[in-house]
């Protein structure tokens, strides 16, 4: 009869224990979804505010947590993303984790697609309807008077920049990390000079002179699920052409605080919001034990 009490209490403390471990389970899936999830960060490329080798945690709860469905997603199947509501929006100034919009960061960058891999950790220093300007390798955004990112690091890039065109005065010749997106010979725009440019909302139109063709193809063809052509002067979509072109997407311009060494959208352009999967909370990781807890905009 013992024997058999202790059988009883040793299957139900298995099925307690299994219960237990599959609600936990739960649980954290349902954190990891709406709430916070872990990234890190391997590279300088937001020094001083992030070092290498740290890692942070996301804070989903201000943009609102993203909806979709993975699976789809990671076999290329057409999906939609929603948000759960927030309690704030995306603000000029926020360092953002988001999914990289290109599935291929080594080819050549045509069609924006969210890739699911990587993580990127950067700083939204434009946000939509916001006209950004990179003057003299300094950020600026007409009717903000703040500073944009960090100061002290775009002065170094500024002070190489000075030192290279010296020698170096025609920006056309310039190496390939000092060209700026959209790598045009008659836009011409570098990591010295930038814009001015809108950063596209929803609701946003735009007249599609060449220019415009060029700044924001991408994001139409990502919007429309169309191509476009510029054509005996004329922006072509479906065979018909199109002067103008209301945004449905809000966008950001994601940039590095190490102005200096960062893959960001001065190269790979926009970052679509829906892409973002949301600010940067805490670090809970880092070689200097003083940054431990700390928010990371506190550097």
């Amino acid at each position: 009869m013992k024997k058999i009490r202790l059988q009883n209490l040793l299957v139900n403390l298995l099925l307690w224990v299994s219960i237990g471990s599959i609600g936990l389970f739960m649980l954290y899936c349902l954190i990891q979804v709406t709430t916070a999830c872990s990234f890190h960060t391997p590279t300088g490329s937001m020094t001083p505010t992030l070092l290498p080798d740290e890692s942070g945690l996301v804070n989903k709860w201000k943009m609102g947590a993203r909806i979709f469905n993975i699976f789809d997603a990671a076999e290329g199947k057409s999906y939609e993303i929603k948000r759960l509501r927030g309690y704030g929006k995306l603000e000029r100034g926020d360092v953002i984790v988001f999914n990289y919009p290109y599935l291929d960061s080594d080819r050549k960058r045509d069609s924006i697609a969210m890739n699911l891999s990587p993580y990127y950790c950067k700083r939204a220093v434009a946000v939509a309807g916001d006209t950004l300007e990179i003057r003299d390798c300094f950020y600026h955004v007409r009717g903000c008077n703040d500073t944009i990112g960090v100061a002290s690091e775009q002065k170094i890039l500024q002070s190489y920049v000075e030192n290279f065109a010296r020698s170096n005065p025609d920006p056309r010749e310039w190496p390939a990390w000092m060209r700026c997106c959209p790598r045009d010979s008659i836009i011409g725009w570098t990591v010295r000079d930038m814009g001015p440019f809108i950063i596209p909302g929803k609701g946003l139109s735009v007249k599609l002179d060449y220019k415009n063709w060029l700044l924001y193809r991408r994001y139409i063809e990502w919007e429309t699920k169309n191509k476009l052509k510029w054509q005996d002067s004329t922006v072509i979509m479906n065979d018909k052409p199109i002067k103008f072109y209301t945004f449905t997407e809000d966008y950001c311009f994601a940039a590095g605080d190490h102005a200096i060494d960062s893959k960001d959208s001065r190269y790979f352009g926009l970052v679509p919001e829906k892409f973002i999967v949301g600010t940067a909370g805490i670090r809970w990781k880092s070689p200097d034990r003083k940054r431990l807890f700390k928010a990371i905009n506190q550097h």
